[in-house]
C-alpha cells in the first residue's frame, strides 16, 4: 500500500490533496507549487516544513535513497524547495521564492557591512538580487531573467590600536555575478575589487606594501556578465599590485557572446627604495574572456598600468592582458591588450605582455568549425631614462578547430623616453574587444 503525505496538525482536506497532487516530469513540480498555495493560510505558523511522499512511489522527496529528480526509487520530480514556507519570504511578489524577484543584500540585511549576498529569484521566475561590499549576486529563473551584480569590494582599512600598532584589514574581492538560470537571461556583472591605498612608512618593509583584490567573475547566461575590474593599489614608502580582473561569465549554448575579462588594477609607488632594495609598481593582471560554445566568446580584460612617480629608482610594469575565451564551433575571444607603464623616477617601465587569443576546443581536443581568437597587444613602456623602458610582447593566437582557421599573434608594445614621463599619472584601464 502505498504512503501518503504526512505533516503535523493540518486539516485532512490538505493531506488528501497532497496526496494525489504530483506527477512524473514538470508537472510534479507546478502541482507541488500550487498544493505549496494551498496551504498558505492564515492561521499558519510562521515557518513549517512538509515531506510530500507519492502514492504510487515509496520514498519522502529528499530522504536518503530518493532520486532527486523524480522523487521515488530513482523517478520523480524534485519538490523539496517547494514545499518549505518561511516568514521571511512569501510565495509571490518582491522576495516570492515562488514567483517573484529576488531582494538586494542591504534589503535583506540593512547592517550587513562585508560579503553581502542578494537574494535568488522566484523558483519558477524572477530576477536576482544585487550583492553588496563583496558579495555575490542572485540568481535568476524563467525567461529573461536579469541576475544580480556583484558588489563591489570593500577598501583596505588602516587601524590603530591601542597599542598604538596599525592594524590593516585588505581589501576584500568584488562578488561574483549571479548566473541567469532560464531562457534569453542575463548573467550578472561582477564586482570591482577592493583598492588598497597604503601610506605608512613602517620600519617593517613589508607592512608599506599595497595590493588591490581581485575583481569579481561575471555571471553566466545567454548573456553572461562581464568581469569585474581589479582593485588598485598605491604605496608612500613600498611596493604596490594592482588586483586581477574578474573573468567574463560563460554564455549559454544558443550561440551567445561569452562576458568580457575585467580589466586589472593600477599600480603606483610613490617612493625611494632604500639602498639594495627594490620597489615595484605591478599592474594587475586582465581577467579571461567568458566561454561561448557556438557563438563569439568574450575578450580577455586590459593588464591593469603601472607607474612609479615620485619613486627614484622604484620600477614599473605593466600588468599581462587577459586570455581570449575558448569556444566550440564559433569564434574565440581576443586576448587582452597589455597595460602599459610609467617612470618618470629613473626606474624601469615594462609593457605587460598581450593575453592569448582563446581556442576553438572540445573537452581536450580541437573543434571543427571554430576560429582562434587573435592575441592581444603588448603594453607600452615610458620612461624618464633612456633604455630603460621596453614594450610588452604580443600574445599568440589561438588554435582553429580542425576546420577553422588559427587567431593572429598581438602586436609588440614599443618602450620610449619621454620626458613627459615624469608627470604621467595612471588612468582607469578598460577591457579589451574584438
Amino acid at each position: 500500500m502505498g504512503r501518503h503525505s504526512k505533516k503535523n496538525a493540518r486539516p485532512a482536506a490538505v493531506r488528501s490533496y497532497l496526496t494525489a497532487g504530483v506527477t512524473a516530469g514538470f508537472t510534479s513540480i507546478a502541482m507541488a507549487g500550487v498544493g505549496t498555495l494551498m496551504l498558505t493560510e492564515k492561521n499558519d505558523a510562521p515557518s513549517a516544513h512538509y515531506d510530500v511522499m507519492l502514492a504510487s512511489d515509496d520514498c519522502a522527496i529528499g530522504s536518503a535513497g530518493c532520486d532527486e529528480v523524480t522523487g521515488g526509487g530513482d523517478h520523480v520530480a524534485t519538490v523539496a524547495a517547494a514545499v518549505t514556507t518561511t516568514a521571511s519570504r512569501p510565495l509571490f511578489g518582491p522576495g516570492g521564492w515562488l514567483i517573484g524577484d529576488g531582494r538586494d543584500a542591504l534589503v535583506l540585511n540593512p547592517t550587513c557591512k562585508s560579503v553581502c549576498n542578494g537574494e535568488n529569484g522566484g523558483i519558477f521566475g524572477g530576477n536576482g538580487g544585487d550583492g553588496a561590499f563583496g558579495g555575490k549576486g542572485g540568481d535568476s529563473s524563467g525567461w529573461f531573467g536579469q541576475a544580480g551584480d556583484g558588489g563591489d569590494g570593500v577598501d583596505a582599512k588602516y587601524t590603530v590600536g591601542a597599542d598604538g600598532k596599525v592594524v590593516k584589514t585588505a581589501a576584500v574581492a568584488g562578488g561574483a555575478g549571479g548566473a541567469a538560470t532560464g531562457l534569453f537571461g542575463k548573467g550578472g556583472a561582477g564586482g570591482k575589487g577592493g583598492s588598497d591605498n597604503n601610506t605608512q612608512k613602517s620600519a617593517t618593509a613589508s607592512a608599506n606594501n599595497a595590493k588591490g583584490a581581485k575583481g569579481g567573475d561575471g555571471g553566466a547566461g545567454d548573456t553572461p556578465g562581464a568581469g569585474g575590474k581589479g582593485g588598485d593599489a598605491t604605496s608612500n614608502a613600498g611596493s604596490a599590485t594592482g588586483g586581477t580582473g574578474g573573468d567574463g561569465g560563460r554564455s549559454g549554448a544558443g550561440g551567445g557572446t561569452g562576458g568580457v575579462g575585467g580589466a586589472g588594477g593600477d599600480a603606483t609607488v610613490h617612493s625611494k627604495p632604500a639602498s639594495g632594495k627594490k620597489l615595484e609598481a605591478v599592474g594587475g593582471d586582465g581577467g579571461t574572456g567568458g566561454d561561448a560554445p557556438f557563438g563569439t566568446a568574450g575578450a580577455g580584460g586590459k593588464g591593469g598600468k603601472g607607474s612609479s612617480t615620485n619613486g627614484d629608482g622604484s620600477d614599473a610594469y605593466g600588468g599581462t592582458g587577459g586570455d581570449g575565451g575558448n569556444t566550440n564551433s564559433g569564434r574565440a575571444g581576443r586576448g587582452g591588450d597589455g597595460g602599459d607603464a610609467l617612470n618618470g623616477s629613473g626606474g624601469e617601465a615594462g609593457g605587460g605582455d598581450g593575453g592569448n587569443g582563446g581556442m576553438s576546443k572540445v573537452a581536450n581536443s580541437p573543434g571543427i568549425l571554430g576560429w582562434g581568437g587573435n592575441g592581444g597587444d603588448g603594453g607600452n613602456g615610458s620612461a624618464a631614462t633612456a633604455n630603460k623602458a621596453s614594450g610588452g610582447s604580443g600574445g599568440s593566437g589561438g588554435r582553429g578547430g580542425i576546420l577553422g582557421p588559427n587567431g593572429s599573434a598581438g602586436k609588440d608594445g614599443h618602450g620610449n623616453a619621454p620626458a613627459a614621463a615624469a608627470s604621467a599619472s595612471p588612468s582607469d584601464s578598460s577591457s579589451s574587444t574584438e
